[in-house]
């Protein structure tokens, strides 16, 4: 039993020590951009990563986020509608390299999937929300105010077949173990 404890308690530490390289947390709001221009209000998400240093400048990791695209109301030929929310949830692998003193540029490549339980029979603009999942990609740039905070643009894309669910956002990444 004390071999277990000790060895518990080794790992624990184990992982609180690899923690330190960088787990942050981020919330940023943006406005739509490609289809979803015509559907979509705004865009709100939030994120988690956990970054590993391969060298001073360079960090990688996976990543994890929210994004809810809140509808918009739609002008059809002859009425007004509600489009309807857009969710996903996004699941990256991220890279971010050191530019310049303080600014960062990187990227996240992933997958998203559909997170608000479309009905079969919903649509966006006539065509059937059959699958909500697609390709994720976001490249983005970031400036360094604090070894714990930043502030980052990025554009977000999720190409689902030929609809794209895409927005610019401005947010704050808060680092919570360094």
């Amino acid at each position: 039993m004390k071999n277990k404890i000790i060895t518990l308690f080794i790992s624990f530490m184990t992982l609180i020590s690899f923690a330190q390289e960088g787990l942050e947390v981020g919330v940023a709001f943006g406005l739509p951009t490609g289809d979803a221009r015509f559907a979509v209000a705004a865009n709100f998400v939030v994120e988690g990563a956990y970054w590993i240093n391969l060298a001073d400048k360079v960090a990688l990791g996976p990543k994890v986020g929210y994004s809810a695209m809140s509808g918009d109301e739609v002008v059809f030929t002859d009425f007004l509608d509600d489009a309807p929310n857009q969710n996903y949830l996004t699941v990256a692998a991220a890279g971010l390299i050191e530019l310049a003193d303080r600014f960062w540029a990187g990227a996240d490549i992933g997958y998203g999937f559909g997170a608000n339980g479309f009905d079969q029979n919903d649509q966006i603009f006539g065509i059937p929300i059959e699958n909500v999942n697609g390709f994720y990609y976001s490249p983005r740039l970031r400036y360094r105010f604090s070894d714990r905070l930043n502030l980052e643009a990025a554009y977000r894309s999720i190409l689902i077949d030929d609809y794209d669910a895409s927005s610019v956002t401005v947010g704050v990444n808060i680092q919570l173990v360094k």
